[in-house]
């Protein structure tokens, strides 16, 4: 099935990132780049990797792997990750979005819909892709930001599994927009939650357990075409 079409345009859509909009996740993309650059060791590269294949069926301990990131990078200063966020977003995440996917969210906007990006990776990696997909704002996990360098993760919880719908229920909340008149998009089991809260559930080649969920409660399930990509120069 390719991308749903909606009878009345939502009044929002909580969109997922990882495995939702691209097949990879951004934070094994981030810390590759990072590592290309001499910039981590490549031991952060191989717990990004290890981290995401735990995402993808739903067994990632988010808390430990967001400490350990933040740590290892908290030298480098805030300015220079945003600029390596944006190439990392022009050479590696933009080439990875799913067939369709940009045109989708652009006729949603259009139509009045509110586009809302949830991710547990730091806004710094994530702010790109929002201001690129025209989304009227974006949740990530919140973290501590002193002397211009990330120092730790803030007040609240993670933006990820129960988080995602924390986080979706204040914004819409602060916005007087119910969450019944919503639809959100996702692709694992850890995004349940968010899901189950919204009046349209989208998801995204989901493993079994998702899948058959998704069958039971009538939600969309698209698989939408990964696009082919040239190889990173690492393994040229």
């Amino acid at each position: 099935m390719t991308w749903p079409t909606f009878e009345r345009p939502p009044a929002a859509a909580f969109v997922d990132v990882d495995g939702t909009l691209l097949a990879q996740t951004t934070t094994f993309l981030f810390a590759r780049i990072l590592r290309h650059r001499g910039l981590i060791k490549r031991s952060f590269v191989l717990r990004a990797m290890f981290h995401g294949l735990q995402h993808q069926f739903g067994r990632l301990d988010y808390g430990r792997l967001v400490n350990y990131g933040l740590k290892s990078i908290a030298r480098i200063p805030v300015v220079e990750l945003e600029r390596i966020a944006y190439d990392n977003f022009v050479e590696f995440v933009r080439p990875r979005l799913y067939e369709g996917v940009v045109e989708h969210l652009t006729e949603l906007r259009r139509s009045g819909t509110k586009i809302v990006l949830l991710s547990s990776s730091p806004g710094i990696v994530i702010e790109p892709l929002s201001l690129y997909l025209g989304c009227t704002d974006l949740l990530t996990t919140p973290v501590v930001i002193e002397h211009g360098r990330l120092i730790g993760v803030g007040s609240g919880p993670s933006c990820y599994g129960e988080g995602k719908r924390y986080y979706a229920e204040r914004w819409a909340e602060g916005r007087g927009i119910a969450m019944d008149d919503s639809v959100a998009y996702a692709d694992n089991w850890s995004d349940r939650a968010l899901l189950e809260r919204v009046g349209t559930a989208v998801v995204v080649h989901p493993h079994r357990r998702l899948s058959r969920l998704a069958r039971q409660r009538g939600w969309y399930i698209v698989r939408p075409k990964r696009p082919r990509i040239p190889a990173h120069p690492d393994r040229r």
